[in-house]
């Protein structure tokens, strides 16, 4: 027993060597007379303080931006999106009306303006094309083999008549477009071939616009 009590204090005594070891050797590390080098091309960094209190610029730029949404809030609440749409809308289709036909040269205009006048009407389809030369318009079918038939017919009329439009062939639908290149404008053939191809529209079984097929 009394071997253990004497040999007791000996880890007492190792730990705080230790700890005065560590002490020492902390304490000459930071008390050490040895200057650090310093490089004397180092530049002294620069420090920005932010300021909580704005700008005259940034209080400019908040005050430019509420002025243009509160002006732009007002302007939409005096003139609505609908409104103006429908304007427009309304305009275009009165310019488009009031389109004339442009006629070739040596067509008799007070024979053919009356029928070109009962085409144009809105339940028969045709329209004015955009330089108002010509004549334009689409038909539905049920299926892609009656819109080819179509296409055929009016192909093989055409070329009896020597007159030919341009077609385009769609799975449920063909557009037609009638003109005449010499002299450059409306005539006669344009009218009949117009006329006719209602007709064979009627033979093939042309449908509504909802009705046709489409490529699914």
């Amino acid at each position: 027993m009394d071997h253990i009590i004497r040999a007791s204090p000996r880890p007492r005594t190792f730990i705080s060597r230790l700890q005065q070891c560590h002490l020492d050797r902390s304490s000459r590390l930071r008390f050490s007379s040895a200057p650090f080098p310093v490089l004397s091309s180092a530049r002294p960094l620069r420090t920005t303080s932010l300021s909580r209190t704005p700008t005259a610029a940034a209080t400019t730029t908040t005050t430019t931006t509420t002025n243009f949404f509160y002006h732009a809030r007002n302007v939409l609440s005096s003139h609505p999106i609908n409104s103006t749409t429908r304007r427009l809308a309304s305009s275009m289709t009165d310019s488009a009306s009031t389109t004339e036909p442009q006629l070739a040269e040596g067509v008799d205009a007070e024979a053919l303006r009356p029928r070109l006048a009962a085409l144009l009407q809105p339940e028969q389809g045709w329209t004015l094309d955009a330089e108002a030369r010509g004549l334009q318009k689409t038909y539905y079918f049920k299926t892609y083999f009656k819109a080819v038939s179509f296409v055929n017919v009016i192909a093989s009329q055409s070329a009896a008549m020597k007159h030919h439009p341009t077609m385009t062939v769609r799975i449920g639908s063909v557009d037609i477009h009638w003109t005449t290149h010499q002299p450059r404008g409306l005539t006669a053939k344009d009218v009949d071939m117009a006329q006719h191809c209602d007709e064979a529209a009627d033979l093939m079984g042309a449908v509504e616009a909802g009705q046709g097929r489409k490529c699914h």
